[in-house]
């Protein structure tokens, strides 16, 4: 066999680099960060930081950008500007009404489905987590406690289409929840309120109560979102200076 013979086997052997791996790491992070609140309303991005944070080239984050930007959770504020989509109050209400009806099937679908021990189980550490995040202040903890309780609960439903849209809902609203760290009293107050509510979601799921399971998860949103609503109104008629 000669050289060269030798080499083509080689080369026929070996699997191509997909670089769409890279591409969609990079746009897990970025949505897993929109949907724990680590981005805020109306921040400013740019691809090269994005890139530096994440230890990448530019290439893969414009992709990953493009995607959220057709999914309205990053916009293009101008020419070489990008921004977390900003709060619009009655943006806002749309998503929260379409959130309770989507949710509270995702729940009622896990409260429906067989008795599972360890779904308890998990939700409940996730709960306790976000207890034992607000103890010690770490807000970017309670967020992601928060998170990880709401899709461990709607993961159980069975249904992926459905966690998929709740995501995407999830990648608007999210940067919005996570503003509330902005004044500490509220945002200790909605997740202390969200705790017990959880609580109720909990024992609903072990009950197989579907309706309870419902209207648990529909108050979990709603009342975060009418302190979220009020912490805005307060922003946005001058008695607090909005931030970028």
């Amino acid at each position: 066999m000669s050289t060269l013979e030798v080499i083509n086997k080689s080369q026929r052997a070996l699997s191509p680099v997909d670089v769409t791996t890279v591409q969609e790491r990079v746009y897990q992070s970025l949505r897993l960060g929109l949907l724990r609140g680590e981005f805020l309303p109306g921040e400013q991005v740019s691809i090269r930081g994005l890139a530096e944070v994440l230890g990448t080239s530019p290439m893969p984050v414009r992709e990953a950008v493009a995607r959220l930007i057709a999914e309205r959770a990053i916009e293009q504020s101008g020419p070489r500007t990008l921004r977390v989509t900003s709060y619009l109050a009655s943006d806002h209400e749309s998503y929260i009404r379409i959130r309770m009806q989507l949710e509270g099937y995702a729940a009622e679908r896990a409260a429906s489905a067989p008795k599972n021990p360890i779904l308890i189980d998990v939700l409940k550490r996730h709960n306790e987590s976000i207890l034992e995040a607000l103890v010690v202040r770490d807000f970017d903890a309670a967020l992601a406690g928060n998170q990880a309780f709401h899709f461990q609960l709607y993961r159980a439903g069975g249904y992926p289409q459905l966690l998929d849209i709740i995501s995407t809902l999830w990648l608007r609203t999210g940067p919005i929840v996570a503003s509330a760290r902005r004044d500490e009293a509220l945002f200790e107050r909605i997740f202390n309120i969200g705790v017990r509510i959880h609580g109720d979601v909990i024992d609903a799921v072990a009950q197989r109560d579907r309706a309870a399971a419902r209207r648990a998860i529909n108050l979990d949103i709603r009342s975060s979102h009418l302190s979220i609503r009020r912490f805005y109104k307060r922003v946005l008629s001058g008695a607090e200076e909005p931030q970028p």
